[in-house]
């Protein structure tokens, strides 16, 4: 095996045998690096001291020259420290776990990461906005986005409701009440306002948040088949 340095953020760590645990890196390119962290759940392990997840981290590690197996972790040196108790909080377990589970190895996947950990990290909005930032900016970046300026089907700016089926957003004349299910208005105005990145104004639609919330898992669901562990009570 050869000897590689990488340097990047700890996206996700899951207990492997007795002693070691399979860590996952996520580099400045958008590629994720697995390998497997031998005896770091010994209390005497070196490594476990730098394996906290959200941590930026100088990765020394053996290279499989076969993709069946595993790359060997030799060594991890923290650069820039996360502390343990970001784990509990929901938007962080869920920016983890979309990254985790994206398969799109771009540099676009890295700034979706930094993006949205800065964000969590400086408690710039509220946790259920935050969330929403995640899933929305998540669904950006698996190429399914919602057009939520205009009708979706006629271009007209007069918004009625907003159809997940369609990717948007749909006026009185096109919304037909035979096919197309009406939701709040309230409903349709936060989505608004989050696609365009207007997060202060979702404060005036707090109550509908939960409910925006488990629509957009749903979108994400239906349409790329994945669905989110960290954030199953919405």
């Amino acid at each position: 095996m050869a000897e590689t340095i990488y340097h990047g953020y700890l996206i996700k760590k899951s207990s492997f045998q007795t002693f070691d645990e399979i860590v996952i890196f996520l580099i400045a390119t958008g590629q994720k690096i697995p390998c497997i962290s031998m005896g770091s759940r010994k209390i005497t392990s070196k490594n476990a001291r730098n394996l906290f997840v959200g941590s930026y981290l100088e990765i020394q590690i053996f290279q499989s020259r076969s993709d069946e197996k595993l790359s060997k972790l030799k060594k991890v040196t923290t650069i820039k420290s996360l502390d343990w108790n970001y784990e509990t909080l929901e938007s962080f377990n869920l920016l983890n776990e979309c990254t985790d589970k994206t398969n799109i190895s771009r540099k676009s996947t890295y700034e979706f990461y930094t993006t949205c950990l800065d964000l969590i990290v400086n408690k710039t909005y509220d946790e259920k906005t935050l969330i929403l930032i995640i899933l929305k900016d998540f669904c950006r970046l698996s190429g399914i986005n919602l057009e939520v300026n205009r009708c979706v089907r006629c271009g007209n700016n007069k918004i009625k409701t907003i159809s997940l089926k369609d990717h948007g957003m749909l006026c009185n004349m096109c919304f037909d009440r035979q096919k197309d299910k009406l939701f709040d208005l309230e409903t349709s105005k936060a989505i608004h306002y989050l696609f365009n990145g207007k997060y202060e104004e979702l404060n005036k639609y707090y109550a509908e948040l939960d409910f925006v919330i488990k629509l957009l898992k749903t979108f994400i669901l239906d349409n790329i088949g994945i669905s989110f562990v960290s954030i199953k009570q919405y």
